[in-house]
């Protein structure tokens, strides 16, 4: 049985600036111009119904050729816990058997998921506060953005965020809570909840 260390689990954040979801295009084959509903300079996602797989996340133009890169600077460093929560409503009904008794039947309903990730504040690894970095999350949970996250099994094995061979899992959210928590002779945190929207896209890169 293969195990899995726990800093091999990363999340990347792709800010995008937008207070509306992503638009997704589903279809066989990449884009290569914009889809209805998408102008230029606006991102979407491109859902993969071939191999029904997130497709990469793209930006609006006249002319596509390649996706975006999701790359390592957007990855959410010193990290100390992430997980990934999923969940399926289960709806039950008894029903009279005829036998003077009763049955129970459940059927699936709604799912949700979310992210959650903990870590120590190193504004180093991002100086300016660039995309990826708590202070970004915290801007983004002020304007009430939509983001990109992914939560990947392996952190930058090529050094530019691509993961050869590996299962990641991408979806849209709001972020629901972030907190930066700092105290006298202290060592700097911040916590962070990513509500999902939507799908949560499987991705074997």
């Amino acid at each position: 049985m293969a195990t899995l260390a726990s800093n091999q689990i990363g999340v990347y954040f792709v800010g995008t600036d937008q207070t509306s979801p992503l638009e997704v295009y589903s279809s066989t084959t990449a884009p290569t111009s914009n889809p209805a509903g998408v102008s230029d300079g606006d991102h979407f996602i491109w859902y993969n119904t071939t191999d029904q797989e997130f497709g990469g996340l793209y930006l609006g133009a006249s002319s596509i050729s390649a996706a975006e890169t999701i790359g390592a600077s957007q990855l959410l460093a010193a990290a100390t816990s992430t997980s990934l929560d999923a969940s399926n409503t289960i709806n039950e009904v008894a029903a009279r058997n005829g036998e003077g008794g009763s049955t129970n039947y459940i059927a699936s309903g709604a799912f949700s998921w979310n992210f959650t990730i903990d870590g120590l504040i190193d504004l180093t690894a991002n100086a300016g506060g660039d995309t990826g970095s708590p202070v970004t999350i915290l801007d983004a949970a002020k304007d009430s953005y939509y983001v990109l996250v992914r939560f990947t099994t392996k952190v930058g094995a090529d050094g530019n965020g691509d993961d050869g061979g590996v299962v990641s899992y991408v979806g849209q959210a709001l972020i629901e809570t972030a907190t930066l928590t700092g105290g006298v002779d202290d060592i700097a945190t911040y916590s962070a909840t990513f509500r999902g929207y939507g799908d949560l896209y499987k991705f074997i890169a």
